[in-house]
C-alpha cells in the first residue's frame, strides 16, 4: 500500500494546500494516519475521497 503526505496529496490532486486545510475545518478531506509525526493519506482513502467529492457534485447538480 502506498501512501501520500499533505503536500503530495495536494499535488496530486492539483490543490494548495491552504484549501486542503479549509476543506480540513468542514470535515471534508481524506482519512489520515500518522507514522512518527508525520501524517500521510493512503491510496485508499484518497479513492475514497475523490467518490465522494464526484458524488456531492452530482447530487448539487
Amino acid at each position: 500500500m502506498q501512501s501520500f503526505s499533505i503536500s503530495k496529496f495536494c499535488e496530486r490532486q492539483s490543490i494548495g494546500r491552504t484549501l486542503y486545510y479549509e476543506l480540513r475545518k468542514r470535515g471534508k478531506t481524506p482519512r489520515t494516519f500518522r507514522v512518527g509525526s508525520v501524517e500521510r493519506i493512503s491510496e485508499e482513502a484518497e479513492r475514497e475521497w475523490v467518490k465522494a467529492r464526484e458524488a456531492e457534485s452530482e447530487a448539487a447538480a
